[in-house]
């Protein structure tokens, strides 16, 4: 009886000692998530060019979709690019980043596009969204 008593005492004792103090720490930062982000056209009429700016950290390895064309300069944290195809909608090109729950820190905008017929098409017609 002895023995089992003590045995009670010291399971009490290391739970009292197991649950005392404050963990001051909070939760771990959660870890970067490496990988795509998309570049998303739509337009009012059909698209078949376009001159774009892509800025944000750590942009890498551009690619256009598939049957398009992509030509681009990547410079530190922009990346200019030019992407042509029979007619532009959708995803037209992907990137990789650090951390695709970081999208709000990328910004994409228009500079010139053209229509389907080779007409000057105005920045307002074309919406170009970055996506996860």
């Amino acid at each position: 009886m002895r023995m089992r008593a003590t045995l009670v005492s010291l399971i009490a004792g290391a739970l009292i000692l197991g649950c005392g103090g404050d963990d001051t720490t909070g939760p771990p930062e959660p870890q970067p998530q490496p990988g795509e982000l998309r570049v998303e056209i739509a337009g009012s009429t059909p698209i078949g060019g376009i001159v774009l700016t892509v800025t944000g950290t750590g942009i890498n390895a551009p690619v256009a979709s598939s049957g398009l064309q992509l030509y681009h300069d990547l410079s530190g944290n922009t990346l200019h690019a030019v992407v042509v195809g029979s007619s532009l909608s959708g995803t037209i090109m992907r990137f990789t980043v650090p951390d695709v729950r970081q999208v709000e820190g990328y910004q994409v905008s228009v500079q010139e596009a053209s229509g389907t017929a080779n007409q000057t098409l105005t920045a307002s017609g074309v919406t170009l969204t970055i996506e996860p």
